[in-house]
């Protein structure tokens, strides 16, 4: 009986360490949801952590089904350039359509709902990317072919076409959603996640036209790096700054703009092996504000001290390690610069939360994914898992077939 409940598992194709490393980060994610809220009991009612945890379990579920509908349904064929384009607009759309809500905590990220609830459309944004640009990255390129019997001038006009429609058009649409992003709304978190997640893309595309593209961003990258490390008062604005100052001497003022990285560096010294002991931190009462979302991370830490951190990095180190060695296996471009932007996706919010939380690099506000109090964010996750699977299944499956 094992037997055939193995072979029917392995016949659908889905990598059930994926599945099980999601399981445990969601899991995880709800108990610590509630451990973190009772801090801010006093200000919000008893009944707060038990909201935040319903309202968690709501987005773990629905999103599980989301994941399952997309592993089992999704086609790469889906993304054509029409609906690439159509999906990059109407993310873009939702994007602005924030500024009509006014700000919360002086970005302008959220579409807000009755009843309380917010969609943070930059979330979804991120999939959009990776979807948009595993077309124009991998099949774009490929059907801008140019045959060699043809006159020099006819080449000439053809090769600026494919220059602009395989490269430039692509960055134009990537350089924009960063600007709306980072500057209008002022969500300069995101933005940075949806760049790197683009640019590492562009790097990692096996299409031999791009290679030579590739060194020439890299010295704009070094250049561009070298401008702001020495003009980064002209180019950054004030609250930016700021952050950056805070980054670098939190102490200086402890009370005021850098309260939150303060109070985490000390719930982070307190943690040790074993931590303090699930529910007893103490600075979840008041010392870092909402601590049950960014800033969850140091809480975990804490309470659970290494052990918790082991039980975050595994499944996270599981799921990134995952898509990248089967971006490498698999042929396809499409569904390659899928799963590499996937594992990227994870990769960068693993990287920018932990490393700003704990004060390595400058706290920009992004939430641990599947971990963090979050809607937007659990959704995206979850969709990116399923289409991520649904690759995944394919190829396990072709691999099956092949054995048999």
């Amino acid at each position: 009986m094992m037997t055939f409940i193995k072979r029917l598992f392995k016949s659908r194709g889905v990598d059930r360490s994926i599945y099980i490393s999601v399981v445990i980060l969601t899991i995880f994610g709800i108990v610590m949801i509630g451990s973190a809220s009772v801090g801010d009991t006093a200000t919000y009612g008893a009944s707060y952590a038990t909201k935040n945890m319903i309202k968690q379990i709501v987005f773990v579920l629905v999103g599980y089904a989301m994941m399952i509908f997309f592993t089992r349904c999704f086609k790469k064929k889906w993304i054509t350039s029409k609906s690439s384009w159509f999906f990059y607009f109407a993310g873009l759309a939702a994007m602005l359509s924030c500024l009509a809500f006014g700000d919360v905590k002086g970005s302008y990220a959220w579409i807000k709902l009755p009843g309380g609830m917010t969609i943070q459309p930059a979330e979804f944004m991120k999939i959009v990317m990776i979807l948009f640009l595993s077309f124009h990255f991998g099949e774009m390129e490929e059907m801008c072919q140019i045959p060699r019997a043809l006159t020099k001038e006819k080449k000439e006009k053809l090769q600026i076409k494919k220059l602009f429609y395989c490269l430039l058009k692509p960055l134009m649409a990537i350089f924009l959603v960063f600007g709306i992003g980072g500057f209008v709304q002022k969500d300069l978190g995101s933005a940075m996640i949806i760049f790197f997640i683009c640019l590492m893309m562009g790097f990692v595309t096996p299409r031999p036209y791009y290679s030579k593209y590739k060194k020439l961003i890299l010295i704009m990258m070094a250049v561009a790096g070298i401008l702001l490390l020495f003009g980064a008062t002209f180019i950054l604005k004030p609250y930016q700054l700021g952050r950056i100052n805070t980054w670098l001497h939190p102490l200086e003022d402890a009370k005021n703009t850098g309260w939150q990285l303060a109070n985490a560096l000390i719930a982070f010294s307190s943690g040790g092996l074993f931590g303090q002991g699930f529910g007893a931190s103490k600075q979840k009462f008041g010392y870092i504000p909402e601590s049950h979302n960014d800033f969850i991370m140091a809480i975990i830490y804490e309470e659970l001290g290494i052990i918790g951190l082991a039980l975050i990095m595994i499944p996270y180190c599981i799921i990134i390690f995952k898509m990248f060695n089967y971006a490498i296996k698999i042929n396809d471009t499409k569904s390659k610069l899928i799963l590499y932007g996937i594992g990227t996706y994870f990769f960068a919010h693993l990287l920018i939360n932990i490393g700003g939380v704990s004060g390595f690099i400058p706290m920009t506000g992004v939430p641990l994914l599947l971990v963090s109090s979050g809607g937007s964010s659990t959704l995206a996750a979850m969709i990116g898992i399923g289409i991520a699977q649904s690759i995944i299944a394919k190829y396990n499956r072709d691999q099956l077939k092949e054995q048999l």
